[in-house]
């Protein structure tokens, strides 16, 4: 089988879950005998904007092509000059790309930076396309839906979009961030310090709410119901969505209505059963640790309130092992300020009792909860992450953005609840391997049983 991946390029320069999900994937059905290619958003030129493809440095012995001049790439920081998303282009370039590597699947990882062009021409040749859903790009400019501090579950007709895009990088930055000397300068210490000072602006709510009946945004809006539509368009035009939990299926059913669909929870090649059957020994300390970043979006605010208010009530059983730089942190927690490499975390399951992910925002899944499980650690999650459709009795499942739900949770942690929940975690819990993912994934290929309305 031939397969062609589209994503948004390889490590150093690409990092997170869908990076590692991809080439994780490519490099598995490589090594099953498939032929597999991959195509990733390169370069913006100054001089000549023609869209060209060009054959990259083999990655791992994978051939991958880099687009030149693709659409711009906005990653979470918004869409604000919104014409040029939604550029068009002559469709021979993406004609001539297929027609010759003529793939058996396009299997997609992202709409960023790839023209509607590219699925008119795949759709015209009959090449299956597949898209797996790891964040709500399309749907939302910021692909988190989240506004406010909460989620986005009305954003008044897109009016809401304007200006929660204020900010949004202008094109010339973009470009910038899509050059090769970026690629190169990236995790140099001055930038990553430039990257920080603008994170901490670009998460700042204080002055989010307006008038969203101003004659700004109502001579606005209407542009972000068509950068939605003109991803509606193309979400339908895919012969197969992927939903990586019945969290983002129910989100995004509410606003397409794609061709065929399927719900598969997701792992990776690292995910191992570390489980040991070794009683829980109760020391009178909970070692609780939270794994996600400090952005708004993942609850920690939510669950230092939590923490907070049991040490104030004398309610001390605890520590909190943070991953993150964090300025004046309280008695009870254990900062490791340099966060952690993937190879650390046997250690750092070691020393955890029970992981917490509070996330606010909808989590499409939460690759931090299952490697939890696959150490055998219980879990306290939020009702808006959507790796709760693994979690059994080996966890517990709270409401999104509420302290009092999350501090009961946690005052529940007695010794018999932590025996409990350590022994169904242990004994009960069902770990997907990444074998088996595949497997679906080959299933999903062939469209075995898929839904459609």
């Amino acid at each position: 089988m031939k397969i062609l991946h589209y994503f948004l390029g390889f490590p150093p320069y690409r990092t997170g879950g869908m990076t590692k999900f991809a080439c994780d994937l490519m490099l598995t059905q490589k090594e099953n005998g498939n032929e597999v290619i991959a195509l990733w958003p390169g370069k913006m030129t100054i001089l000549n904007d023609d869209t060209k493809i060009k054959e990259s440095a083999l990655y791992n012995e994978i051939k991958n092509y880099e687009i030149i001049n693709p659409l711009p790439v906005p990653l979470d920081e918004g869409i604000k000059d919104i014409p040029r998303f939604i550029k068009k282009i002559d469709e021979k370039v993406y004609w001539e790309f297929l027609h010759r590597e003529n793939p058996d699947i396009i299997h997609i990882h992202t709409l960023m930076g790839i023209h509607k062009e590219f699925f008119d021409v795949a759709n015209k040749l009959n090449i299956k396309m597949i898209y797996t859903t790891h964040d709500y790009f399309g749907i939302c400019p910021k692909v988190t839906l989240f506004k406010n501090n909460n989620v986005c579950d009305s954003d008044h007709d897109c009016r809401d979009c304007v200006y929660c895009n204020e900010n949004a990088l202008s094109f010339n930055k973009i470009r910038l961030i899509q050059s090769p000397i970026y690629r190169k300068m990236k995790d140099t210490k001055i930038i990553r310090k430039i990257r920080k000072r603008h994170r901490t602006e670009f998460f700042d709510y204080s002055n989010y709410e307006k008038d969203r009946n101003s004659k700004s945004i109502e001579n606005n809006h209407n542009t972000y119901k068509e950068l939605r539509k003109f991803y509606i368009n193309i979400l339908e035009k895919i012969n197969i969505i992927h939903f990586n939990s019945k969290l983002t299926e129910s989100i995004f059913l509410k606003y397409l209505k794609p061709m065929n669909y399927k719900t598969i929870t997701i792992s990776h090649s690292d995910i191992q059963d570390n489980r040991t059957l070794t009683e829980w020994k109760y020391d009178k300390i909970i070692s609780i640790t939270f794994l996600a970043s400090l952005k708004p979006l993942k609850g920690f605010e939510i669950l230092k309130k939590a923490l907070d208010e049991l040490w104030e009530e004398g309610i001390r059983n605890f520590k909190l092992n943070l991953y993150s730089d964090f300025d004046n942190p309280s008695q009870y927690m254990n900062i490791i300020s340099n966060g952690y490499k993937y190879e650390e975390l046997p250690n750092i399951m070691k020393k955890t009792d029970i992981l917490v992910a509070p996330s606010v925002g909808y989590e499409t899944f939460g690759y931090t909860v299952l490697e939890a499980i696959s150490y055998g650690i219980p879990v306290i999650i939020s009702d808006n992450v959507g790796a709760k459709d693994i979690i059994c009795d080996n966890g517990i499942v709270i409401k999104a953005n509420s302290v009092s739900s999350l501090k009961e949770a946690l005052k529940s942690l007695d010794e018999k609840k932590m025996k409990q929940l350590k022994k169904e975690a242990i004994e009960n819990s069902k770990i997907k391997l990444w074998n088996q993912f595949v497997e679906e994934i080959y299933n999903l290929y062939k469209g075995k049983d898929v839904k459609n309305d």
